[in-house]
This record gives structure tokens, sequence and C-alpha cells, in this order.
């Protein structure tokens, strides 16, 4: 790994800062531009149309001029999850301190003890999925899978949903509380409720509680505090 991709993206920030003053601001504009860039049919869900860019022709030039998004596809690491950590997270005392935060090394021995490196379309389901590290090991060991995640912490899915846009992962992210809500696919519940998976605000609001009755057909279940694995 180079500082390349951090450098940039440090740099992106300063000039965004500059602008807003105001480090949460800065953070969520700069995940908005990011992943709208990857993935152009988000900018349908967002509040805004990127005034703060396009209204300023001396931060548009200044971003442009480091911007790099194939530079940011060279690196299969999760810098965006430790820049929140350190800018937001850290400092601010906004947002979860992600469990998933851990090294590569150890996230990608995790991952090997618990999904055998395969080529099949299995359906592969992070409960706490955070800012996404455990599941962009999983498609290390499996790249066809589909991947399957939920967390109560919007901005944490944010960050998975770009860097899964940026390195082209299959994922359906679900801003939901699994104590209360219902994600067994299996279930009707569960059914309409990943209908609002991928959406970059929240729609916690429109869940559907849990159900309980005997599930089936459950996709693989990878999590840092649950080592059971079922293939579906």
């Amino acid at each position: 790994m180079t500082n390349k991709v951090r450098t940039m993206l440090e740099g992106m920030y300063d000039i965004i800062n500059e602008e807003f003053n105001d480090p949460v601001k800065t953070w969520d504009n700069l995940i908005d531009f990011i992943a709208t860039d990857y993935y152009g049919a988000l900018l349908i869900q967002l509040n805004h149309k990127f005034e703060w860019y396009f209204n300023n022709n001396k931060l548009a030039d200044s971003i442009i001029k480091i911007y790099d998004p194939d530079l940011l596809k060279t690196e299969y690491y999760d810098h965006l999850g430790e820049m929140y950590l350190e800018k937001i997270v850290s400092k601010r005392k906004i947002g979860r301190n992600s469990s998933n935060l851990v090294s590569d090394k150890i996230t990608d021995v995790l991952v090997e003890s618990l999904i055998s490196k395969t080529d099949q379309k299995i359906r592969i389901f992070d409960p706490n999925v955070g800012n996404g590290r455990l599941l962009m090991a999983a498609h290390k060991q499996a790249p066809n899978a589909v991947f399957y995640g939920v967390d109560t912490d919007q901005r944490l899915i944010r960050i998975a949903f770009t860097n899964f846009a940026i390195h082209g992962i299959t994922a359906y992210l679900l801003n939901a509380n699994r104590m209360r809500h219902e994600t067994d696919i299996s279930k009707e519940n569960g059914r309409y409720n990943w209908q609002y998976a991928n959406r970059w605000y929240s729609c916690m609001d429109k869940l559907k509680p849990l159900t309980y009755q005997k599930s089936q057909n459950k996709p693989s279940t990878l999590s840092s505090d649950n080592k059971r694995r079922t293939n579906s």
C-alpha cells in the first residue's frame, strides 16, 4: 500500500473543509462526491445537486487538479473508513467506532476461517457490516458472491457503499436495527424491508418489525462475533 490514495483523499477533504469549516459537513459532502462519481444513479437520491461544487469555480478547479478516480481503484483498502474514524468519530465523538476497523491481515485471517475460497455465486450476510471491511475481505475469497449487510450507523454504511462502488462489488446494504427490524429474507417482513437497501438516506422509520417463525434459505453469515457459516 502506498500513500498516494490517502494523500489525495486528505487533500480533497481539506479543500472542501475550506468551504464548510465543519468536519461533519465536509465529510458528508466528500462521501457524496466520491460515491456519486462511481455510481451515478445515486444522484436522484440526494437532496442536493452539488451546488457547493458547481457554484465555486476555485473549489472545483482545486478538486479536479488532485482527484483521480482511477487511482482510488488501484488500492483495495479502506482508506475512507480510517479517515472517518480519525476525523469524525475520534475527534467529534459522532457515530460508532466500527468493530470492523481492524488490520487487513487480521480481517483476512478471520474471513478465511469463515468462508472457503470459491467462485460460486453464493450469498454472504454480515449482520454488523459497519464500513464494509469484512465484506471487502470476503470478496477476495468469493469474488462472485452477492453481499448483504445491515448496520444501525448510516454514515458507516455509506462508507461501505462507496468502497463497494469503487471496486465493483455487488452488495445490498440496509440501515436497520436487527433487534427491532426483520432482516431475514425468508420472511415476509424481511423481504419487504430489503427493498430499502442501498438508500443514501435512512428509511428505518419505514421498516417492519421482527417476526418469529422458522426461517429457511439464509445466506452465508459473516460476522466478527458470529463464526457460524451456512451456505445457501
